[in-house]
């Protein structure tokens, strides 16, 4: 026997339907479910543009230019900062609250498990008190829009609760005057401004309605639902908020309508289908010889952090869970995962859990598409619908481009002026949100979103870039060449000669690539959509060439011969920095490649260096328990997000141990219990997911590399299911570190390249496929529409 003890945030463990969330404690006598709704912020639609902006750019761009940068930075904050200069958070929608009526005291339990299984993303608690066994069960159907709680007991007319749903504030919960069995709470977000005043943004409503086998459950006027003497019980829980004009409290009835002619049972074979429709597409076995029942997840987590062990099971689970929570939280027609995917518990949260375009929201969706998860990236890409209509307002009137923009964050309702202070006026987050479009294209070879969602929004970007990249005047160095102006590194300094020290720049090597990225993407696409005799955007297409000349170049540092940062070679005040933005052209860019020999390089040179910051932070856990890097690089803890970061920029350089090292230390030093980041947020999570596809297959040069980066510790297993660029589905089985079989599945006809270290045939319907050998010694073949390839090694003879 054991009392209870009340779990801390980072024991709950998530459901989700992509609009709905729901973080279950496991408690015993005293559940608590916490609750989320995807768009209850606070806050309301703002045009949120500096009127001065355009009219002061000019000056701020001469004073940087003129090395200015105090009196530039001075202009910016009080001409082109967003009004309101910062956005207002994401916030949870309450609390479920389920009470055993119990004598005072009596809190002993036996026989106590919880799980959260991601094969059919139910999560279960069960536990023995006072000699019955109770069982919870909890799930969020996508299907049917509802979080749904089953309560059972081993005997029969034993289920005696008090039921609560309640809110920290700004809401009231009350019986239904049309169902005994329901209770209804409703309430409006306020905000205060800065004159102490209160202004109210969107209202919202949530039902949770009640079906019982045997005893009766009945609410009162104070808001509490009583269930006694049941055998069995079933929740039903939906809620919605007036975003987007909804009535919430119309569709919250029109769900619970719906649910009271559908049986328990019809709901969950309907949401195990719709899920595993997602979940099933991949398989991956790191750890053939582990016992995944050894011992519970946390428990193995703290044996990895304590003992330091290396557990392949932990990195084949890691990889599921970031699949389970993007299913979770980002499906389509849904919005997209913001840095707490969907789970929040506070108003204020970090960061106010907004969407991060400088990394953090890119990160959810790195994994999405090899992961195959494509329709969970199609939030992401509604987004930036909205996104590039009211961003084409704020660039006109800010710069006085064509066009669209949105700075460092934004959120539901669509801000894209900058935030947050002077570092906030970063116009390049629509270049890299536009990358994931273009992937999304490269991944699927759908050519109708290529032209009408795709090349829209990455045309509307460039257009931007034409009109604000400006050329550097005469005696600076590379006079003449285009560069961003102003500009930031994301979130680094450089110091000048005189010691002091500054964000504000033109020209950060970040923003170079970008452009180069985008407007090669842009090329592409012009190509993949022109016809003989019938080009495509051709004016548009001479301006990008023109644009691509006359960018200013990537600089490698005389001193240390790395990749600079910025376009002069300042004196770096932090050497181990958080941020390694200047190496986008590396990742997830393609611009830096062995192609490319001497940015290769150098980019290598700047990764060691950036991790020689402080060499032993990371592995000291009791000096900083928080982040992988916190100490190391930056003070504060990232949550493990940059360890995804530094493995997936070791990858390109096909360093397996070292990519594999980092993603040790991430579990060792940078997730919580229920793998969450230390920081409060999710990107870690996600972008694990994308380090461990990474390491097994590659597909960024056009190339399909199978192990490209195999780490030693998982010399045996098997992967199915992943997506390849081209619009390939790969599988891939291994032994002693070696393939032993293989399988391509092709999508359309299409010619498929394949990088494979051992010699091997090739099968499809039983006949050998001929294939060729390119200069690169690269497998070469045809393939048609479905069609299925099986790749055999070829053993040598003893």
């Amino acid at each position: 026997n054991f009392h209870i003890e009340n779990k801390g945030w980072y024991d709950a463990l998530p459901v989700g339907n992509g609009k709905l969330g729901a973080m279950v404690f496991g408690g015993v006598v005293n559940e608590r479910i916490q609750l989320n709704e995807e768009s209850l912020w606070e806050g309301s639609a703002q045009d949120a543009v500096n009127p001065e902006s355009g009219k002061a750019l000019p000056e701020i761009q001469k004073l940087l230019f003129a090395d200015k940068i105090d009196e530039a930075e001075e202009l910016a904050f009080k001409s082109m900062m967003g009004k309101p200069a910062t956005i207002k958070p994401y916030q949870p929608l309450g609390d479920l609250l389920i009470n055993i009526n119990h004598k005072l005291g009596d809190t002993l339990f036996t026989n106590y498990r919880r799980w959260l299984s991601l094969d059919s993303a139910v999560n279960v608690t069960k536990f023995t008190y006072q000699g019955k066994d109770y069982k919870r069960e909890v799930f969020a159907s996508h299907p049917d829009q509802v979080i749904i709680v089953k309560i059972s007991c081993s005997q029969p007319q034993s289920i005696n609760l008090n039921i609560h749903l309640i809110r920290e504030k700004d809401a009231t919960t009350k019986r239904s005057i049309t169902d005994d069995k329901a209770l209804i709470m409703s309430g409006k977000t306020v905000s205060i401004d800065d004159n102490g005043n209160k202004t109210f943004g969107m209202s919202f409503n949530s039902i949770l309605k009640a079906v019982n086998i045997g005893g009766k459950v009945y609410t009162t006027e104070d808001g509490i639902m009583h269930v006694e003497n049941v055998t069995e019980l079933t929740l039903y829980l939906t809620a919605a908020t007036s975003y987007g004009g909804k009535d919430p409290i119309s569709y919250c009835n029109s769900v619970i309508q719906k649910i009271n002619k559908k049986s328990y049972s019809t709901l969950y074979k309907t949401h195990l289908k719709d899920y595993k429709s997602l979940f099933d597409r991949v398989k991956i076995n790191l750890s053939p010889k582990s016992n995944p029942f050894e011992m519970p997840q946390n428990e193995r987590l703290e044996r990895v952090r304590k003992q330091k062990v290396e557990d392949p099971y932990l990195s084949e689970l890691l990889f599921h869970y970031g699949r389970y929570l993007l299913i979770a939280c980002s499906r389509e027609g849904d919005l997209p995962a913001n840095l707490q995917g969907i789970w929040n518990q506070t108003m204020l949260p970090p960061w106010s859990a907004d969407y991060h375009t400088n990394i953090n929201l890119q990160m959810n969706y790195m994994g999405a598409e090899t992961a195959n998860l494509a329709e969970c990236h199609k939030p992401l890409f509604m987004l930036m619908d909205s996104l590039a209509k009211h961003g084409k307002r704020t660039a006109k009137l800010m710069y006085g481009a064509d066009g669209w923009v949105v700075h460092h964050l934004t959120d539901v309702f669509w801000r894209t002026a900058p935030a947050d202070g002077v570092q906030g006026i970063w116009p390049m987050g629509q270049g890299w949100l536009c990358h994931h479009v273009f992937e999304h294209y490269l991944y699927s070879g759908d050519k109708e979103f290529l032209k009408n969602k795709a090349f829209p929004l990455m045309k509307g970007a460039a257009d931007f870039y034409l009109d604000f990249l400006i050329p550097i005047p005469k005696g600076l160095p590379m006079e003449g060449k285009l560069v961003t102006n102003p500009s930031h590194s994301p979130e680094n300094a450089f110091e000048k000669a005189n010691g002091k020290q500054y964000q504000f720049t033109y020209g950060a090597t970040m923003d170079l690539e970008i452009c180069h990225q985008l407007f090669t993407n842009c090329l592409k696409a012009i190509d993949e959509l022109s016809k003989p005799g019938k080009p495509f955007e051709p004016e548009f297409r001479k301006q990008l060439v023109k644009a691509l000349e006359n960018l200013a170049p990537l600089q490698i540092s005389s001193k240390t011969g790395i990749l600079q940062e910025f376009i002069e070679d300042y004196k770096e005040p932090e050497i181990g920095h958080r941020h390694i933005s200047h190496l986008y052209a590396l990742y997830p860019s393609s611009q830096i490649t062995k192609n490319t020999p001497e940015l290769y390089t150098a980019a290598r040179k700047s990764l060691e260096r950036r991790l020689a910051g402080n060499p032993n932070a990371e592995k000291d856990e009791a000096k900083n328990r928080y982040g992988s890097y916190s100490s190391y690089l930056g003070g504060k803890s990232e949550g493990g997000w940059l360890s995804n970061w530094v493995s997936l920029l070791w990858l390109r350089f096909g360093e397996a141990e070292e990519a594999y090292k980092h993603h040790q230390y991430q579990l060792q030093y940078g997730m919580q219990n229920n793998f969450f980041g230390w920081a409060y947020q999710l990107d870690a999570t996600f972008g694990s997911t994308a380090v461990i596809a990474e390491m097994l297959m590659q597909s960024h040069t056009g190339v399909i590399e199978l192990l490209p980066a195999l780490p030693k510790k998982w010399a045996d297993g098997n992967i199915k299911g992943l997506k390849a660029r081209g619009g390939f589905e790969v599988g891939i089985n291994w032994k002693n570190h070696q393939i032993i079989s293989g399988r391509i599945k092709s999508a359309g006809k299409s010619l498929c390249k394949l990088k494979i270290a051992v010699p091997v045939k090739i099968f499809s319907r039983g006949k050998e496929v001929m294939y060729t050998r390119n200069a690169n010694q690269e497998i070469v073949f045809p393939t048609n529409k479905n069609g299925v390839y099986d790749i055999i090694l070829i053993k040598k003879n003893k």
